[in-house]
């Protein structure tokens, strides 16, 4: 039995476990055959990869792609990189449990769109994603689970665990939801925690206006050099748009 290539589902998208001794050219064969014998239950959505085992040149992780998308009715539409030095300064702040499920193709999608990242479903503890594009969660980020972006997140339910827009600098980036008590945010530079929290910078909190809606969405973003959060309204988006 064949053991230089192993494929893992999880809700975040598709591990791919490669030998890191074996030839390259034999484990395309390999990931070619893997695919094809798995193509029925990976179903045809778009997901995201996870490459363990071995370090991938940016040649081979696209040869790697296309032998996924040409063996399978997936599409891999990027490659999450676990040990990237953004994600190696996110986790240190918190415990990344690794939770492996078999794939629900109808609660955890992702897919490409006009530059964002989409994912449908809710993100638990252990479960990450990873990008360079905007993201849209439409669900909950539970606490343990970690959303990274090069650009602004947006979550269309609660963010209870931890978020870090703007990873590649971008101090403009945001982090919106529908319920916003994370107990870790990132944007750029600038970091905060939860009120509970004992040390660290906190997240401050802009009091909402009278007449506010306790149901309106809410927004991190840096002023003066510090996250805060603050409905997302009028009020915001003006404040924003004239930076």
């Amino acid at each position: 039995m064949n053991d230089t290539v192993t494929i893992k589902g999880t809700k975040s998208g598709i591990i791919l476990v490669l030998d890191g001794d074996a030839p390259f050219e034999s484990l395309k064969d390999e990931i070619a055959i893997k695919f094809q014998e798995a193509s029925g239950f990976l179903g045809s959505s778009n997901m995201g990869l996870i490459v363990r085992g071995r370090k991938l040149s940016e040649s081979e992780e696209r040869q790697v792609i296309d032998i996924i998308n040409d063996n399978s009715s997936l599409k891999i539409v990027c490659i999450i990189d676990e040990e990237a030095d953004i994600e190696k300064r996110f986790a240190s702040a918190v415990s990344n449990a690794t939770e492996e499920v078999e794939p629900n193709i109808e609660q955890a999608v992702l897919s490409n769109n006009n530059n964002a990242l989409i994912y449908k479903g809710n993100l638990r503890s252990g479960q990450d994603i990873s990008c360079e594009q905007n993201v849209v969660i439409l669900g909950d980020v539970k606490p343990g689970a970690n959303v990274v972006s090069y650009g602004s997140i947006f979550i269309l339910g609660e963010l209870r665990g931890n978020a870090f827009a703007g990873a590649g600098g971008d101090r403009n980036a945001v982090i919106m939801s529908l319920k916003l008590d994370p107990l870790q945010v990132r944007i750029a530079d600038a970091i905060a925690i939860s009120q509970d929290a004992d040390k660290g910078p906190k997240l401050r909190i802009r009091k909402k206006k009278p007449g506010t809606s306790v149901d309106e969405p809410e927004v991190a973003y840096i002023c003066d050099g510090h996250i805060v959060k603050t409905s997302y309204g009028p009020g915001f988006l003006r404040q924003y748009n004239n930076k």
